[in-house]
């Protein structure tokens, strides 16, 4: 049985800030999850980078008459500032232009893979734009999608999350200087997807992932998978390690397997381990990873395809955790239109609890969401500085009055407290269910937690003749045993989703070091009395009434 997890996030593009849609998708998804795992005692490593060759680098820095790594550089900085801000805590963030592990593993990947014959040169044709003498591909082209028809750049598109080949792009045109591409004739090393077809479809049948992820494999795998070029005829990226080839670049998609195998070695690295061993490591440890839909074909065909034929014993993902768009007033973020709200401005004015409560309440998890100032005011305003700062507020008052500024030791409950008890147990059991690999939904876990305040506040009410009227009954010390108890697993749920939170309200009830999901668990009668932590307990504020123009600029 496995013990141990490696998740994974699909690395951002270092090529500008993080809008909030980027900040709701795989690096939270991956947070949560880490989070969750380490709560319940599984060891758990969380895995990300900088996606540093992206084509979208260069097309940038020569936009902005800048150095592309200099940019490269600025930009990983800000997102690194910005993960802290937020509270995600990746065990690595690896910059592939500063790693020596990150070159070294591409290298092996790519002469592993031409050595055995898993990669073979191949002359096909491909797009050039003649007015800027240059090869065309990903960000170098756009055109409509030949399987949606919807705008598209090369290799992928992210509406429906196909892959094409360039040349099969509708009425292509240079994204550089807008003119039409002509065809002219590559040899590149390309991989023979379609021979893999019937492994993915085992894979598949195996592998966790959303409805929606199925049918786009189905979908793939019904067809004849393409040839897929791993080198191209650029001056971007790492050089191709193999004779007559030496003056092309990996294929970024396909640097990015091998840059997941150089982020575990580099986290072993970093704690004094020998980066050698993360093979063992890896084939030990259940594979969860957290990507965008729109890269959905990369990670559920491409990677693990290449990943036979570089290592037929290498263990393959088991968990694919995926995520739709999240918009803005129902339409894209756009830098462009000046239509985004970037992650560093509204964490700079909201608590990174808050901003992580709403983007996990509103997670595109199956469809697309949509931010709006008036729903995310709602959230901030009435879900968790009225709603919980309310009835935390009258728990620690309870506390006070009943118990002294202690805890107080449970008796025997009453049918009606041990009907409370149980209802939080089955919340907090929904609630972690909701943070499993294969059944992933933060909304879910969300509504597990408003829920648990709900259920609180009318237990609260239910047991205010008794408190006013016997304060120092039996039963009402087990009330409000029972209220801290629930409070304490609000604590322990909230963790994954709200980390400073949650342990500010632990430590506001007394307990010592961090949140445990077995702490939450803790039988009554018996958990014992003890001091809570001087008060007053402020967890939540209302939101300045200009939030929006403070964050939007105007």
């Amino acid at each position: 049985m496995l013990t141990r997890t490696l998740v994974t996030a699909a690395p951002p593009t270092p090529n500008g800030d993080l809008h909030l849609g980027h900040l709701s998708g795989p690096y939270s998804g991956a947070d949560i999850h880490t989070r969750a795992l380490r709560l319940q005692g599984t060891p758990v490593r969380y895995l990300t980078g900088s996606d540093v060759h992206q084509s979208y680098v260069p097309l940038k820095a020569r936009a902005l008459g800048e150095d592309p790594l200099a940019l490269a550089d600025r930009y990983a900085d800000v997102v690194a500032a910005i993960f802290a801000s937020a509270a995600f805590e990746a065990d690595t963030y690896v910059r592939p232009q500063h790693s020596r592990l990150h070159r070294e593993a591409v290298r092996d990947f790519v002469t592993t893979l031409h050595r055995a014959g898993r990669i073979v040169p191949r002359t096909a044709e491909g797009l050039h734009c003649a007015a800027c003498d240059r090869y065309l591909f990903e960000g170098h082209v756009s055109g409509g999608c030949p399987r949606c028809g919807a705008d598209s750049d090369g290799n992928s598109c992210e509406e429906c999350a196909w892959p094409n080949v360039c040349t099969d792009l509708v009425d292509p045109v240079c994204n550089t200087c807008g003119a039409t591409p002509v065809t002219r004739t590559y040899e590149r090393l390309v991989f023979p997807l379609g021979q893999y077809t019937d492994r993915l479809r085992a894979l598949h049948a195996g592998t966790a992932m959303s409805p929606q992820l199925e049918e786009l494999c189905a979908g793939l795998l019904a067809g004849e998978l393409p040839d897929i070029p791993v080198t191209h005829p650029t001056d971007w990226g790492l050089p191709v390690p193999v004779a007559g080839f030496e003056g092309q670049r990996v294929y970024v998609w396909a640097e990015m397997v091998p840059g997941y195998f150089a982020e575990l070695q580099e986290a072993l690295r970093a704690e004094g381990a020998d980066p050698a061993g993360w093979r063992e490591e890896w084939n030990a440890s259940r594979i969860v990873q957290f990507f965008g839909f729109d890269n959905g074909y990369f990670h559920t065909v491409l990677f693990p395809a290449l990943m036979m034929a570089y290592d037929d014993g290498l263990r393959l993902p088991d968990a694919f955790v995926t995520n739709e768009f999240f918009q803005l007033d129902d339409a894209k973020f756009s830098k462009s239109r000046g239509h985004a709200i970037w992650a560093d401005a509204l964490l700079a004015e909201v608590p990174g609890s808050v901003v992580r409560f709403a983007l996990a309440h509103d997670r595109p998890e199956t469809a697309r969401t949509s931010f709006t100032w008036d729903r995310f005011r709602r959230l901030a305003d009435e879900e968790l500085a009225g709603a919980w700062q309310g009835w935390l507020d009258g728990l620690f008052r309870r506390v006070a009055t009943v118990g002294g500024g202690r805890v107080p030791e449970p008796g025997t409950p009453t049918p009606s407290q041990a009907a409370f008890a149980s209802a939080v147990d089955a919340l907090a059991d929904a609630c972690f269910a909701a943070f499993a690999a294969e059944t992933f939904s933060p909304q879910r876990a969300t509504r597990c937690l408003g829920e648990l305040v709900r259920l609180a506040t009318a237990f609260a009410a239910g047991q205010s003749r008794l408190l006013a009227a016997r304060p120092a009954d039996d039963r009402a010390r087990t009330a409000v045993a029972l209220e801290a108890r629930a409070a304490r697993t609000l604590a322990a749920c909230a963790h994954p989703l709200m980390p400073d939170f949650a342990r500010q309200l632990w430590h506001a009830l007394g307990l010592p070091d961090e949140p445990t999901r077995d702490a939450a668990r803790a039988e009554l009668p018996g958990t014992g009395s003890h001091p809570v932590a001087p008060g007053p307990h402020t967890f939540f504020t209302p939101l300045p009434a200009d939030i929006d123009t403070r964050v939007m600029g105007g």
